[in-house]
């Protein structure tokens, strides 16, 4: 049909369209697709190593997945075995949390009483060391004392040797004093027996007189 439809049309559409063929079979002609051959199959030795491969797998996979699934199927059972051991516990946990408190309440005390301890030893530090210098102070003080008592008291037997000198001096002029005073004394009381005589005498005349007055008046 196409050389009949050829005829009619003019030699210009007909060399139009025999260019459009022309690239149709060169395209055609330049795709070496269609020629590559089908890519080979794969051998049997690559086959039987991954059969290998995969039965290696097998063993490894299901020792390292095992313990896992285990663990996971267990661990429900493991809950309730410690749920069940919590509550057999349970009633001793009152007494093991008063005897904890009272174990705290123990390191409290006695942390406290390190404390004090520190602060005790402190104090006794800084006293010892006010004692010690109010003792070095005192000590001083009692030496300077001590050292003037001691030139007060050269002083003073000085001055008693020296009262003692006059006394010694004294004595002679005192022996003499005891004499006189002891010969004033007889001398005095010669004159006190004296007197008492006069006065007896004295008193008989009086008695005399007025005896002799009496006789005299009548009486």
């Amino acid at each position: 049909m196409t050389a009949l439809s050829g005829r009619g049309r003019p030699s210009s559409h007909a060399l139009d369209e025999r260019p459009d063929v022309f690239e149709f079979e060169v395209a055609h002609a330049g795709d070496t697709r269609g020629f590559e051959p089908d890519p080979p199959r794969a051998s049997a030795k690559m086959n039987i190593a991954r059969g290998l491969l995969v039965l290696a797998l097998i063993p490894v996979g299901a020792l390292y997945l095992y313990p896992r699934i285990y663990d996971l199927t267990a661990t429900p059972y493991r809950l309730d075995q410690a749920v069940v051991s919590a509550g057999n516990y349970n009633p001793a946990l009152d007494q093991i949390v008063e005897h904890e408190k009272v174990t705290l309440a123990g390191f409290d005390s006695l942390e406290k009483m390190k404390t004090s301890l520190a602060s005790v030893l402190s104090t006794d530090a800084t006293v010892t060391a006010e004692l010690n210098t109010l003792v070095g102070q005192i000590s001083g003080d009692v030496q300077a004392t001590l050292d003037q008592a001691g030139a007060n008291v050269t002083d003073l037997v000085a001055s008693l040797d020296t009262l003692t000198t006059h006394i010694n001096s004294l004595q002679p002029a005192a022996d003499g004093a005891t004499a006189a005073v002891a010969a004033d004394r007889a001398t005095l009381g010669a004159i006190l027996t004296d007197a008492r005589s006069t006065a007896a005498k004295v008193h008989s005349a009086r008695l005399s007189a007025e005896e002799s007055a009496n006789d005299l008046s009548g009486k």
